[in-house]
C-alpha cells in the first residue's frame, strides 16, 4: 500500500509516520547495505565511513611497510659495515702484533725508547759519514 505525503500527514501520528518511513527504506538496497557496513565493520555507520575507515587503514598499513623497509635497510647497513669492522679488527691486531715485535727485536719498553734509539742510531750513522768525508 503507497500513501502520498499529504495522507500520511492527515491521518497517521508522528511515530507511525517514522515507522513508515523507516519500513520505505528498508526497501532500499542502499538502506541494506548501509546496515550490512554497520554491522560487519567497527567503526562504521555506512558506506561513507567504511570508506574513511577504508583510507585510514590502507595509511596504517603502508607506515607500516615503510618502517619495515627502513629496517631492513638499517639491518643490511649494519650488515654491510660488518666486513668494515672485521677490516679494522684485523688491522688493528697486526698493528698490535707489529708493535710487540718492535719492542722485542729493539729490546725496548715503550715508543719513547723506541724513538731515542732511533735517534742514537741516527746521531751515530751522521758522526760516521761526517767522518768519512773528512
Amino acid at each position: 500500500m503507497i500513501f502520498t505525503k499529504r495522507e500520511i500527514d492527515e491521518h497517521y501520528p508522528l511515530a507511525e509516520r517514522l515507522r513508515l518511513e523507516k519500513a520505505k527504506s528498508q526497501n532500499s538496497v542502499i538502506y541494506w547495505i548501509n546496515e550490512l557496513v554497520r554491522n560487519q565493520v567497527r567503526g562504521a555507520e555506512d558506506v561513507t565511513s567504511l570508506i574513511e575507515v577504508t583510507k585510514d587503514l590502507i595509511a596504517q598499513v603502508e607506515a607500516l611497510y615503510a618502517e619495515k623497509e627502513n629496517s631492513a635497510s638499517d639491518e643490511t647497513t649494519i650488515q654491510s659495515n660488518l666486513p668494515e669492522a672485521e677490516l679494522l679488527e684485523n688491522q688493528l691486531i697486526s698493528l698490535y702484533e707489529e708493535k710487540e715485535l718492535l719492542f722485542s727485536k729493539t729490546k725496548t719498553n715503550s715508543m719513547e725508547e723506541v724513538i731515542a734509539l732511533i735517534q742514537g742510531m741516527e746521531e751515530q750513522l751522521n758522526s760516521m759519514y761526517s767522518e768519512y768525508e773528512t
